[in-house]
């Protein structure tokens, strides 16, 4: 086996699956309280996966996590037919719509940025207190007060649309943070594409070919642009998204090593016929 099997390994894998729950949770309240900004005349059904979006994702995400552990690790190969993998196949479904819902709803809040325009209007000063408020960051929000609306005195930019004032920097900050989200959640996506192909096609009679670390090769450039994106987020000063997506490498890297074992063993059982 490529993988240790021990109590301590296991119980580390699981401990990040549990971090990432928490996430879940902590993404739910900040999503939350980001839309008594960005909608404070209430929620259209269309527009909760646009509030919601990193929650549902995280969620959506936290469930495939489970079903491809139990896919690659849990459950042997053997027993997993009929009733059972449909029911697995189906809740897998299920959970790429919601994950392909959530990457629009990551495209659809790049508009929360793009809605800034610069602002020309009277002293946003004076606008405290009557429902205007302000920017600092993606889904980080505050009401317009005297401290925030001294820092628009050097160039403001106004969202109509949500009555939302920011500074030039926190407008850069916020386009660069929406894009790096777009680009992650992409890369997700391709990469985990990949990793269900490998189970539903049984890629173990491609192991050790030249096919084979083809596409694990690529899938690894595929990782490193999230380790690039992770360092990113450090970078623009948001440490809880940077962990977040160091959790998710870490988790990915235990369903990696569940496959290429699972890959592994199969190939040697093919050597010996003892499967077909």
């Amino acid at each position: 086996m490529l993988i240790r099997t021990g109590a301590v390994y296991q119980a580390f894998k699981y401990s990040i699956y549990a971090l990432l729950a928490v996430n879940t949770g902590h993404f739910f309240f900040e999503n939350l309280a980001g839309a008594g900004f960005t909608h404070r005349d209430g929620l259209d059904p269309g527009d909760i996966i646009v509030a919601y979006t990193d929650a549902i994702d995280t969620a959506a995400w936290l469930v495939l996590l489970v079903l491809l552990e139990l896919e690659t690790w849990v459950i042997p190969d053997a027993k997993l037919k009929g009733r059972l993998d449909l029911l697995i196949g189906g809740l897998s479904f299920l959970c790429w719509i919601v994950i392909l819902y959530a990457f629009y709803g990551y495209a659809a809040t790049l508009g929360v940025p793009y809605g800034f325009a610069p602002y020309s209007g009277p002293d946003p000063c004076a606008l405290v207190g009557r429902g205007a408020s302000f920017a600092k960051s993606l889904a980080d929000y505050a009401p317009l007060d005297t401290n925030n609306c001294a820092a628009l005195a050097s160039g403001a930019y106004y969202s109509a649309g949500d009555t939302m004032f920011t500074t030039p920097e926190n407008l850069s900050l916020i386009k660069r943070l929406a894009w790096t989200d777009v680009v992650n959640a992409g890369t997700w996506v391709v990469i985990v594409v990949i990793l269900e192909l490998e189970i539903y096609l049984k890629s173990s009679r491609l192991f050790g070919t030249k096919v084979f670390f083809a596409y694990k090769t690529f899938k690894l450039l595929l990782y490193g642009v999230l380790v690039v994106n992770t360092l990113y987020w450090r970078m623009l000063g948001e440490p809880w998204a940077a962990w977040d997506a160091l959790l998710w490498l870490a988790a990915f890297f235990f369903i990696e090593m569940n496959v290429l074992s699972r890959q592994e063993e199969s190939a040697k059982l093919r050597t010996v016929g003892a499967v077909e």
